[in-house]
This record gives structure tokens, sequence and C-alpha cells, in this order.
């Protein structure tokens, strides 16, 4: 962890104003992309970026050194926002029943643009949206998803593979 950060956190700690400023503004952008691929609404991810700071500066004595920094953050934010993607959708559309699995793909996959991406990651169904988001910009594996979302490992794995299909489909109608 870089030295100012330490020292922020430490400020913070002992209710430093000017040391949550430089964290915001440290953090804020990483944090608001994070709720911005979950919630795909601007609106939501800046209030959702928002309720994460102020999560982490009440819980903040729950950090100890020995972690990640901006995983333990990061973390609070994606749990924030699905918890905001529950309360504007009731129940987030995952099946919970044993779907058979899909068979992985085994082609070479082609290469596509960020902006490419990011319009055809607006365009997916929440559902698939937030299983891919998690898996692959948060860097979580398929049990720790499932546990996210309250769900069995095989549906995200399912939701993972539809959700991909539906990507490159909606990246190759653009």
């Amino acid at each position: 962890m870089e030295k100012e950060t330490r020292i922020w956190i430490e400020g913070c700690r002992k209710g430093a104003r000017n040391a949550q400023l430089k964290l915001y503004e440290r953090y804020a952008r990483m944090l608001f992309a994070t709720c911005l691929r979950i919630l795909a609404n601007t609106e939501e991810a800046e209030e959702a970026m928002q309720d994460s700071f102020l999560k982490i500066f009440t819980h903040l004595e729950q950090y100890h050194e020995e972690m990640s920094f901006e995983g333990w953050i990061r973390q609070i934010a994606v749990r924030t926002a699905i918890d905001r993607l529950r309360q504007r959708s009731e129940e987030l559309e995952l099946p919970t029943d044993n779907l058979p699995d899909l068979p992985e793909e085994e082609e070479e996959e082609p290469l596509y643009t960020v902006e490419q991406i990011k319009q055809a990651m607006e365009k997916l169904p929440e559902g698939y949206r937030v299983v891919l988001s998690l898996y692959l910009f948060e860097g979580y594996d398929m049990e720790e998803i499932a546990q996210i979302l309250h769900v069995k490992p095989a549906s995200v794995r399912s939701q993972y593979l539809r959700g991909k299909r539906k990507l490159i489909e909606g990246i190759k109608r653009q």
C-alpha cells in the first residue's frame, strides 16, 4: 500500500475531513466505474459510490493492514451496487433452478474495442451484466459470485456463458 494511503487511512480513523477528501479523490473514479458496470445507470452508480464511501468511512476500523485496501473498498462498492440493484428490481433475474451447464466454447476469441464492449454491456439484461461484470472486471470467481448473489454456482456459470454469447452477439450487431 502507498505510504500516502496509509496516512490518509489513519487520518480518517481520527476523523480528519481532509484525509477523507484525499481518499475520496484517490478512489472515487475506481469505485464509480465498479458501480457503473453493475448498475448501468450513471445516477445510480454515483449514489452507490457515495453510499460506498459512507460505509468505508464508518467501518474503517474493520480494515486491517494485511488486507488489500483497494480490494476491501471495491468489495464494499460491489455489494452496495448489488444491494441497490436488488432494491430496484426486487429479485435479481438469475435462474435458481438446476439448469444444465452450457458447454464451454473452445474457439479463439476475437478482439473488440473497449467502447464496443461498453455499449454491448449496457444493453445486456441485468442478470447477465452483473455476472459478467463481477467475473471479468472485478475478478470474482464463480463460487464468490454465487455467494454474493445468493444463487447456485451452476446458475452463475450458466449466466456467464449465456451472457458472454449475448455480449458477443451484441458487439457483432454494432
